[in-house]
């Protein structure tokens, strides 16, 4: 379900996440944001506000928008730049802050903002090792070796990561640790060891609690979902979920992996709080959800050269399809806000490429940064889930 070396997560204030009304008639058609002139040109600093803004519409609706959509990427109209923040060669863009460059040739596995002017960085180191790194202003913390997942919260005001350490022979060694800090206050890292676990990784921060999966073998065959309050202390494993592949950003809803017939990849969507499973799909791999947690984002159970054909919105308590966008190469999707999709795009190896922006609610789609040719993996969003 994964690109290899994808970044994760990096959200907007409660502002910019507040609920749109939605675009387009599902025949590619959208317009930008009304009274605004689009442009390419990334946002600097978002203040955060506690105001409502203007409903934002990609186009008309229409009475009855189609459920499957194809696009032309060659014909859809220019909107206004990522809200999320989002990495462009080694430049992070949008988001509540300025632009941030990541100085170096390692490769970037992860990143997400910190405090508007500062980022973290997961970097590669070797074969298959990894290393946290600070970029931005003042960037002199010190690296933490062996870091492989890294998450902020949807305001940006905490941010978790944890260690998945290896031996010499790159085969998996036993202890890992998980972090927690607040992005406004300096000095306020927490730290949760794990010295049972084979590998630990962060899945969501909300607040100040942490979810995060627990490899229990060492060869990451068995695995456990828990929740850590880094005030209190205490962590609670969270047994309804036994092969965690990710949690929505509110903490509300997971994705458990389950094995399917005839070798296919099955997995269902559960309730936190009680325990429930809702539904159950072996069509579609869960990608996220949308921050009211009312839509889960689905991919294809498989992937051919790093994208897939289509992405889908499904209802998040039935798993019915609500949208379905195809005619492209989805290389990755978050959702924006509640009614609006963030997916990397292009037609295929060499073929140009950036970030488009679809509603749920119409279908309709615009261009939210300029299809160029650049390397495939060049452009990617700092939500997606690995």
């Amino acid at each position: 379900m994964a690109v290899a070396t994808v970044a994760v997560l990096a959200v907007v204030a409660g502002a910019v996440l507040a609920a749109r009304q939605g675009p387009g008639d599902g025949t590619n058609t959208a317009a930008p944001l009304p009274g605004a002139t689009p442009t390419s040109t990334p946002p600097t600093a978002i203040a955060k506000s506690s105001a409502t803004p203007a409903p934002y519409s990609l186009s008309a609706p229409t009475p009855k928008p189609a459920v499957r959509v194809k696009l032309d990427l060659s014909k859809l109209p220019t909107g206004r730049t990522p809200q999320l923040s989002y990495l462009t060669g080694r430049v992070i863009r949008g988001g509540l802050g300025e632009d941030v460059t990541v100085p170096g040739e390692q490769n970037i596995l992860r990143a997400a903002r910190v405090g508007g002017d500062r980022a973290y960085v997961v970097l590669e180191v070797g074969e298959g090792g990894a290393e946290l790194a600070e970029a931005g202003f003042d960037a002199s913390t010190t690296r933490i070796p062996d870091v492989q997942s890294l998450v902020s919260s949807m305001d940006e005001d905490s941010v978790a990561f944890a260690t998945a350490p290896s031996n010499p022979d790159n085969t998996r060694a036993k202890g890992s640790a998980v972090y927690w800090e607040s992005t406004q206050t300096v000095g306020s890292r927490r730290k949760l060891d794990r010295p049972d676990d084979w590998g630990s990784a962060v899945l969501a921060v909300v607040g100040e609690t942490v979810f995060f999966k627990s490899d229990t073998h060492p060869d990451g065959l068995t695995s456990t979902l828990n929740s850590w309050n880094s005030a209190t202390g205490n962590v609670t494993r969270i047994k309804s979920v036994r092969s965690p592949v990710g949690v929505g950003n509110s903490g509300k809803l997971a994705v458990d992996f389950v094995a399917g017939a005839a070798q296919t990849f099955c997995s269902t969507v559960n309730e936190l709080a009680d325990g429930k499973q809702l539904w159950r799909t072996c069509e579609y791999a869960i990608a996220g959800f949308t921050p009211d947690g009312k839509t889960a984002i689905g991919t294809p159970d498989f992937r051919v050269g790093g994208s897939d054909p289509l992405v889908a919105a499904l209802n998040s308590s039935s798993g019915a399809v609500q949208r379905e966008w195809t005619g492209a190469q989805f290389l990755e999707v978050v959702a924006e806000d509640d009614d609006h999709l963030l997916m990397v795009v292009d037609s295929g190896e060499g073929t140009p490429g950036g970030i488009i922006r679809c509603a749920i609610g119409t279908g309709g789609c615009e261009v939210a940064t300029p299809l160029a040719k650049t390397s495939r993996y060049a452009t990617r969003l700092l939500g997606a889930w690995t």
